[in-house]
């Protein structure tokens, strides 16, 4: 169980779907049930949270959202709201005192207008600024923090941050924004971070960028992509939570929380809330799947559906001897189980049964035409034709 305060629970911040309100309240009673304590609301899809922030919510929005924190608070889960006024942001040079910062102000504070409710602005994935000469981008880094710790001071109380810099492989890109951040930083916010990567598989802190720029673990709120496919759209990830220096015991100890940023498909976050609150316990991670109803074929498979690749690698049994099995699995798991979460997961396992198929060499001409995207057939069938002109 996490220390009081801490932040353990799921983000809805992932490309490419928006949940419904009623979908929702059933992800704060998984988190009820599950003993977690938080929902961090930041989806990239809501247009008035990312690309129309500017603009008002519809008053119909309004009164949903004002039902859903009082279900949140029922439940004992603290809302995180976010804004992502990032992508044109005026920031008006060194000082963003300007109309987009009081627009930006007045909107965190009606979003966060409940005292269950944390604010929280985010500045990722948008472009860097121009570095300075010596290609740092300290400058950056402190215009943000700055531009936090004012909206601290409108809201009269802290705001949450998710860096432009969210993972040491950006800091690595736009050295010197961690550092810069760091010196104008409200020492009463936590911070969003992935770790080394953005899908991280590693999570000892000690060596991330962020603690070497000065900011601490403690204010740190690691947000975990593990299972996200907003990315790679094609794939599916349902492995065991923990392993490769992931801890959690340990993170919710040195840190300000964990929280799980998975696909947007309501019936799989469920589960993997589930799979991530069994952590390393093998028995609590084969009773999640139990529990959600999906067939004993799925361990025959489930090697398939792992993780995202880690550093180590990771040996598949791709031999003939263990294709049929799978496919014999494939075959229960797609025309006799039937389930809101089964037909969230037909896309994925009807890929893999054409991959089985043509390892096999079962797949003839038409049906590779069928399985494969346009372009990597045609790259596979032999080297791209070049018309002049093209």
């Amino acid at each position: 169980m996490p220390k009081t305060g801490s932040y353990y629970g799921y983000i809805e911040g992932y490309y490419g779907r928006l949940l419904s309100f009623a979908d929702r309240r059933r992800i704060l009673k998984q988190l009820n049930h599950l003993g977690m304590t938080s929902y961090f609301y930041a989806p990239k899809d809501d247009p008035y949270h990312r690309f129309h922030w500017r603009q008002p919510y519809p008053e119909a929005w309004w009164l949903e959202w004002h039902d859903f924190i009082a279900a949140a608070h029922d439940l004992g889960i603290t809302v995180i709201a976010g804004l992502a006024p990032g992508l044109d942001l005026n920031l008006d040079g060194d000082n963003p005192a300007n109309a987009d910062v009081a627009l930006l102000a007045e909107k965190l504070a009606l979003l966060a207008a409940d005292d269950h409710v944390k604010p929280c602005l985010l500045l990722d994935d948008i472009p860097p600024t121009q570095a300075d000469q010596q290609g740092q981008h300290h400058h950056e880094g402190r215009n943000h923090a700055r531009l936090a710790r004012l909206l601290s001071e409108q809201l009269r109380r802290p705001v949450m941050v998710t860096p432009r810099v969210y993972a040491d492989e950006l800091e690595a890109l736009t050295p010197g924004y961690l550092a810069g951040f760091a010196e104008a930083w409200d020492h009463q916010a936590e911070l969003f971070y992935c770790g080394h990567h953005i899908v991280a598989h590693d999570t000892n802190l000690a060596e991330t960028a962020m603690l070497k720029a000065g900011l601490p673990a403690s204010k740190m709120i690691i947000w975990d992509n593990l299972y996200a496919n907003d990315y790679c759209p094609r794939r599916l990830f349902l492995g065991q939570w923990g392993g490769e220096g992931r801890q959690r015991q340990h993170l919710l100890h040195d840190t300000s929380g964990i929280m799980l940023n998975p696909t947007g498909m309501i019936e799989t976050d469920l589960l993997l809330l589930a799979i991530m609150a069994a952590g390393e316990d093998e028995a609590g991670h084969k009773a999640a799947f139990e529990s959600h109803g999906v067939p004993d074929a799925f361990d025959l498979i489930k090697h398939s559906f792992s993780h995202p690749p880690f550093p180590s690698g990771q040996t598949l049994p791709l031999s003939l001897d263990h294709s049929a099995p799978m496919l014999d699995a494939l075959e229960e798991m797609l025309w006799r189980w039937k389930s809101p979460m089964a037909q969230e997961w037909y896309p994925f396992l009807m890929g893999l049964r054409g991959d089985l198929l043509m390892l096999r060499g079962e797949a003839d001409d038409l049906r590779q035409a069928k399985i494969l995207p346009p372009y990597l057939r045609q790259y596979m069938k032999g080297p791209p034709h070049h018309d002049n002109g093209v």
